[in-house]
């Protein structure tokens, strides 16, 4: 059973990453999401015009990661016949999914009264920069403030005096919208169990603490910011960290087990002599490891760690992790249903060791409008109608 939300509408109002990238998830998990868009589309559509994102002329990379295996409808919600689609909509959803801040969702009629009014067993989820709550729960955020910088991600990622680290395209976001997805899930288990309609709340901030949170526990047990990570003045063994290679790669040891690796690492190493010596377990034995594996190419380490059953991998490049046996093998990365080289990554969860199924691309702006309207009764003059009006949008 790879799609255990065969069955569950989901009802998105939701604009750039975040929030989307969560009804992506519940997408891959078999419900039926159902992308309400304005009817000039989601802003994220002008960013890789923009060249903010990579992509191709003919593939926009975040539309496509976070939009698929949805349809989509494009309606004007600022207008009355607009707002009166939105609630034929919500009359039989399971779940109502939103990026808006609180001033739009009242301004638009959406918030939980208005949405609970119309059907009072649904599981609203919000999806916000710093939350419902507090001073700034009306200011608007993206990964690059609310989860990168606010949360302090990009402080400690950053090298002592710099240079400044700066996050690549919706790091934040994804996983984010993961956060949010499990929710929605106990949200729904929740409903099962009691009837009872559930409110989900995750925000970018929420999701940067989590991520962050063994410096951000820390610091409130030492009052001070914890160290980072400085190469120049290791504090671990030889077989934990980092090392350059003869071509210029990164190798990344991971020997957390000192005395269990010890004698494995030190062959895979060529450092024969070390063989039945972990009292060499110590920082100040780095310099030798160091200018070993700046002796040899990636590949001949790659080749000789994994002979030896070593706990380690080199630094992927994005073109390595496509071709890796574990992300092949697993189909973490599955091809694009249309696209002829497009890939798309896959949520991290797979139900019943089956892998996520792509089974359609990110909707065009208003691409389902006329069947989803038609689904709810609609004739095809009514529809004309309000195209004709601007209430709704079609390709």
């Amino acid at each position: 059973m790879g799609t255990p939300l065969t069955g569950v509408r989901v009802i998105e109002v939701a604009e750039y990453g975040f929030v989307p990238s969560c009804g992506a998830v519940l997408a891959d998990w078999g419900a039926d999401v159902i992308k309400v868009e304005r009817p000039s589309g989601d802003p994220l559509r002008a960013h890789a015009k923009a060249g903010l994102t990579a992509g191709t002329p003919d593939f926009d990379v975040v539309i496509e990661q976070f939009n698929r295996n949805k349809r989509g409808i494009a309606i004007d919600l600022t207008s009355d016949a607009g707002h009166a689609l939105l609630e034929r909509l919500l009359v039989d959803a399971d779940v109502f999914l939103t990026s808006y801040l609180p001033s739009t969702r009242k301004k638009l009629r959406i918030d939980t009264d208005d949405v609970f009014a119309i059907n009072p067993n649904l599981v609203y989820a919000r999806g916000s920069g710093q939350g419902q709550r507090g001073p700034d729960a009306d200011t608007g955020g993206f990964d690059s403030v609310s989860f990168w910088s606010r949360g302090g991600v990009g402080h400690m990622l950053s090298p002592p005096g710099g240079p400044l680290v700066m996050q690549r395209a919706a790091q934040g976001d994804g996983p984010s919208g993961m956060f949010l997805a499990g929710g929605i899930a106990a949200a729904l288990f929740e409903r099962a169990q009691t009837g009872r309609a559930v409110v989900v709340d995750v925000s970018l901030l929420a999701g940067a603490v989590w991520t962050l949170s063994p410096d951000i526990v820390a610091s409130s047990v030492l009052g001070a910011d914890p160290p980072k990570m400085d190469p120049s003045r290791p504090q671990m063994g030889p077989m934990i960290g980092s090392y350059l290679t003869a071509d210029d790669r990164w190798l990344m040891l991971s020997m957390l087990d000192g005395v269990k690796y010890w004698d494995q690492a030190c062959r895979a190493l060529t450092l024969d002599d070390w063989v039945g010596h972990p009292e060499y377990n110590t920082p100040d034995q780095r310099p030798r490891v160091t200018e070993t594996i700046a002796t040899r190419p990636i590949d001949e380490w790659v080749a000789r760690l994994r002979a030896e059953g070593c706990i380690f991998s080199k630094m992927a490049t994005p073109l390595e992790v496509l071709d890796d046996v574990q992300v092949t093998t697993l189909d973490y990365v599955p091809r694009h249903p249309t696209h002829a080289t497009g890939r798309l990554a896959s949520n991290p969860v797979q139900f019943d060791d089956e892998p996520v199924v792509m089974t359609r691309g990110a909707p065009d702006v208003g691409e389902h409008t006329r069947e989803i309207l038609g689904e709810l009764g609609l004739a095809g003059d009514e529809i004309d109608a309000l195209v004709t009006d601007g209430v709704i949008a079609t390709p």
